[in-house]
């Protein structure tokens, strides 16, 4: 029970009442989120970490959740909405250590048949409808008109994609591991020439792991400035690192590094005297000024 709603306690009460006719023991986690911004991300993590901690407390082995090719169609189209690789693209994954998702390639539409069928009801969630958020938007708007322009529902296809995405995923990344370990360092840098040599795909997830090791905060396009950079031998600074100014991604001399790079220091404070002469000058006295760094007796002007 997230308790964003108030029609959610009875919700939670109609899922007990059917543990208990299928002799099965029913869990209930209040999880009193609060509305506001990032809500769909904080009462995902919140869920998740509610199940994980009920699995370890019953000592289960696996949790499984009842996402579906629907969720995973919706999930697809709104990461590349918003720009992602080949990665982001895999979607929903089936099943992580600990956890399954046996429903992912049954579409909402043929779950809610064979509840139909089994004559058993459902709730729904309002705030599934509610367009503030991008799901709700794809699902209701986006999806329909796409099935509507090709002539046939998109979404087994879209979740197909995914499972296609997430098989070539494994094999770069499987390649990009074998290279990493080849061309790293004793010092942490990589090599520079070994990086060029391969494909682009490649250099790419390298990178990535480079600058993920050194704690950079990086996304699509800075990865693709720091591709630059080391195509040209170039340097390129990237947020992150846990100091002031971020990193600096430096490619030369035959190797490419993350080099920490601390922002200037803020202006030292006006030095103030106390004390006799503090204020004023006796008359007579002239003033010297010098720069920082000046040799004494180099003074800025004529007394």
């Amino acid at each position: 029970d997230h308790g964003l709603r108030p029609e959610a306690g009875q919700e939670a009460e109609a899922v007990a009442r059917l543990a208990a006719r299928w002799g099965l023991p029913c869990h209930v986690r209040a999880l009193a989120l609060a509305p506001g911004p990032g809500l769909e991300a904080r009462a995902r993590e919140a869920r998740y970490a509610a199940l994980e901690s009920l699995r370890r407390e019953r000592t289960l082995d696996t949790v499984a959740t009842a996402h579906t090719a629907s969720d995973q169609a919706e999930t697809l189209l709104m990461r590349l909405l918003r720009g992602t690789s080949l990665r982001g693209a895999r979607g929903i994954h089936a099943g992580r250590p600990h956890l399954i998702r046996p429903l992912l390639e049954r579409t909402r539409e043929e779950v809610e048949a064979f509840l139909a069928e089994e004559g058993e009801r459902y709730a729904r969630d309002p705030m599934n409808a509610e367009p503030a958020f991008l799901r709700a938007r794809v699902r209701h708007d986006v999806l329909p008109v796409l099935s509507a322009a090709a002539g046939f529902p998109v979404v087994p296809r879209l979740a197909a994609f995914t499972h296609w995405a997430a098989e070539d995923e494994a094999l770069l990344t499987q390649w990009a591991e074998g290279a990493w370990r080849r061309l790293r360092g004793a010092d942490g840098s990589v090599d520079a020439v070994g990086l060029r040599a391969l494909e682009r795909p490649l250099r790419r997830r390298v990178l990535a792991r480079l600058l993920s090791e050194a704690g950079a905060d990086f996304d699509g396009p800075s990865l693709g400035r720091v591709l630059d950079a080391v195509d040209t031998g170039g340097t390129v600074t990237v947020g992150g690192g846990g100091v002031r100014g971020g990193l600096r991604v430096v490619a030369r001399g035959g190797r490419v590094r993350c080099v920490r790079r601390q922002a200037p220091a803020a202006p030292s404070a006006p030095v103030r005297l106390d004390g006799p002469g503090a204020e004023g000058a006796p008359s007579g006295a002239s003033l010297l000024g010098a720069p920082l760094g000046a040799p004494l007796g180099a003074p800025l002007g004529a007394p």
